[in-house]
């Protein structure tokens, strides 16, 4: 696990610019037990940092380069099945230097090409330069646990494994605040790939390559589509064994370390069904760790507790106190490079550096919610609403609104013409009327974005499209902030249930057989394959969050005020403060509850003032 940057320029004479030292100690604490720079003198400059996990010796040290000097690779991440590659490719005569993975990643791109890319079964962001083309590869984890941001212009390209690596290099000073990328923001409290705040800047999708030469031609491809819709094959006792050994080979990958590997540990399923793998595969001792908030809605620890006596492990409970708080907010706003509004980073940065002062490696549970159908609530009422879709768009909003009223309750789903617009409103922050009032010139949804358009009356087809688009946006937003938070702390993060197999299985698993509408109970394969290891399984299902509602209208009241109701504007985009005091007061009235939409505006005005405070703009 490292951090990554470099850049190609199209033209050889451009005299230097960037400051690499700077942007290179950027990422140190991604990366503290080694630092490495190469160039080739003309177009392509590579650094690196590095936290040692496998081969803990020099001989994994990186920018790392190729026996011929023609082939020279920045790798961030964990092949997990890299030995079974280094098998392949000494039986084609490849002598290797190293016990690392990096150096079978390095031998497998020039063997393979950009189909290497979909034999690796790990977390990676990678830069890989052959200097007799002059063509540099970058590419992306099937998944995205892994970052991967790159700044592409008529002067060449810069990457990096932050964002705010990109604002120090001095080609991102020509361009001006995305339009489309501040309204993704404003709406979904991050922003999803390729988008980045910054025009001519991009987050590379997950499971993507791009190919650039320094004459500045660019290709890209796919190496990995989770499917939109695909027929499945597995159910019933066949489904849950399916799950269970996928499960149990993928906790077995990732334990392969140098280094002792522990544990995060909820109060929910996946992160106990993680651990009690572990138990069963290892024979090493296991420590685990859990964030306690003191509040009933959000605590899990009572239940970790008890997840990890009976599963025998050593466990360490760490409690947030109210005092921590504005010493926390800008921990969160100096981990995160780009603007980030998720407030769940704040447990996990404390579960991260709470781990990390014995640890370099701990797995985790993340995934097993958007792959298992894990969001009762969002992916039942979808199915439950097929059956109205069978009629015409007036009946519809006119039954909608009968229900609305009949049960006392505001249902955004019932307001909505379609489904898709359904699950994006249970994604937005604030409803999307109120955000227009505050923000009178907020930017459309990008044309191109079409995650949420779908329609139908098929439950079959509304299950599938709704786990995708769970994988394809909600997850990306789940890995930035753990990936922001563990680096933050030097701690890599392993994602087992996010492992190539399990995906392939539960991409072939029936809907119905993950997912229980009538009791809202999703996740079913999880919860039969942790009942068989362990008696104890709670159904309660709580986000991993902070009582940030509290915390507005207490700790952070005056940093709101001060930063965020005395502004005109945010990078650029008018507010309407007399309408933003008012939605504000009533938050701290107790009279509504809009803590998911006001953090992260409060994230994002303290994330303009630390990283870009003089960003050019170009909102109208």
């Amino acid at each position: 696990m490292c951090g990554i940057a470099g850049e190609l320029k199209f033209r050889a004479k451009q005299a230097p610019c960037a400051d690499w030292d700077k942007i290179s100690s950027m990422m140190s604490r991604r990366g503290p037990d080694d630092h490495g720079f190469w160039s080739d003198g003309g177009y392509c400059t590579l650094v690196f940092r590095r936290l040692a996990i496998i081969d803990l010796s020099p001989r994994g040290h990186q920018p790392m380069t190729a026996g011929n000097g023609r082939y020279t690779l920045v790798f961030n991440g964990e092949v997990y099945n890299f030995m079974d590659l280094r098998r392949q490719l000494e039986s084609r005569g490849i002598t290797f230097c190293s016990a690392s993975d990096s150096e079978v990643v390095l031998y497998a791109l020039i063997e393979w090409g950009t189909e290497a890319l979909a034999k690796f079964n790990g977390m990676f962001a990678l830069g890989f330069y052959d200097s007799a083309e002059k063509k540099l590869l970058l590419a992306r984890d099937h998944a995205g646990m892994k970052p991967l941001y790159y700044l592409l212009c008529e002067r060449g390209i810069v990457f990096g494994s932050q964002y705010d690596q990109l604002l120090a290099h001095p080609w991102s000073s020509y361009f001006k605040v995305s339009e489309e990328a501040l309204g993704l923001y404003l709406r979904m409290a991050y922003i999803p790939a390729p988008w980045a705040m910054k025009e001519n800047t991009h987050m590379l999708e997950p499971g993507m390559w791009l190919e650039i030469s320094a004459d500045g031609r660019c290709k890209k491809g796919r190496f990995f589509t989770f499917p939109q819709y695909a027929e499945t094959s597995l159910r019933g006792e066949e489904a849950l064994e399916a799950v269970d050994e996928a499960i149990t080979a993928a906790v077995k990958r990732h334990l392969v370390s140098d280094v002792p590997v522990g544990a995060f540990l909820s109060g929910g399923i996946d992160s106990p069904l993680v651990v009690a793998k572990m138990r069963a595969v290892s024979s090493n001792a296991i420590q685990t760790f859990t964030i306690a908030t003191g509040e009933k809605d959000t605590d899990e620890s009572v239940d970790a507790r008890a997840y990890a006596q009976e599963i025998d492990v050593e466990h360490t409970v760490e409690h947030i106190s109210p005092s921590q708080v504005l010493e926390l907010t800008e921990d969160v706003i100096d981990a995160c490079g780009e603007p980030f509004g998720d407030y769940s980073i704040f447990p996990t940065l404390m579960v991260s550096r709470l781990a990390g002062r014995n640890h370099k490696v701990v797995l985790s549970g993340d995934g097993g919610d958007e792959l298992f159908w894990g969001y009762p609530s969002r992916f039942g009422r979808l199915i439950q609403l097929t059956e109205d879709l069978k009629n015409p768009p007036w009946l519809r909003r006119l039954q909608w609104g009968m229900k609305r009223v009949l049960s006392r309750v505001n249902d955004k789903c019932l307001r909505m013409d379609s489904l898709g617009s359904g699950h994006r409103a249970m994604h937005t922050r604030l409803p999307e009327a109120l955000l227009k009032k505050i923000f009178p010139s907020l930017p459309a949804w990008p044309s191109e974005s079409n995650v949420y358009a779908y329609d139908g009356r098929d439950p079959e087809r509304i299950a599938q499209l709704s786990r995708w688009h769970e994988l394809v946006y909600h997850l990306t937003m789940v890995l930035i902030k753990v990936d922001r938070a563990s680096m933050y702390n030097s701690l890599e993060v392993r994602v087992p249930l996010l492992d190539r197999e399990v995906i392939e299985v539960a991409s072939r698993i029936d809907w119905r057989d993950c997912l229980h509408v009538g009791q809202k109970i999703g996740k079913l394969p999880l919860r039969h394959t942790l009942a068989r290891m362990v008696k104890y399984q709670t159904f309660a299902k709580r986000g991993f969050e902070v009582p940030m509602a509290a915390w507005l209208r207490t700790s952070l009241r005056e940093v709101f005020e001060e930063h965020v109701l005395k502004r005109s504007d945010i990078l650029g985009l008018e507010i309407n403060r007399g309408t933003l005091r008012r939605v504000f007061q009533r938050h701290v009235n107790g009279r509504c509850d809009y803590a998911r939409g006001l953090w992260p505006l409060l994230s994002l005005a303290l994330w303009e003032k630390k990283h870009c405070p003089s960003l050019p703009v170009s909102i109208n």
